[in-house]
């Protein structure tokens, strides 16, 4: 069962990390906005602010990017356990 609970610690933590939708219609002021808010209030039609965009990006995919390698053994071992020759 380990395997499996690697692939749904990992598929859980990406999918409430990159969560837009909840939290852009509950929170109202804009030091409480998550990450994937904070980075579309830069693209506003007066110009983008592509370096900060860009930065914050890199920031976000991080965190999810040290989860991935923390678990990458029991994701893994989970996609090969069910593969089948012949």
């Amino acid at each position: 069962m380990l395997p499996a609970y690697g692939a749904i610690a990992i598929l859980q933590a990406l999918n409430s990390w990159n969560n837009f939708l909840w939290p852009l219609i509950v929170l109202r002021t804009t030091d409480k906005f998550t990450l994937p808010i904070a980075l579309a209030t830069l693209l506003t039609p007066y110009g983008n602010n592509y370096d900060v965009l860009i930065a914050g990006s890199v920031l976000t995919i991080l965190r999810i990017l040290i989860l991935f390698v923390m678990f990458q053994r029991y994701f893994i071992e989970g996609l090969t356990a069910g593969a089948v020759k012949g």
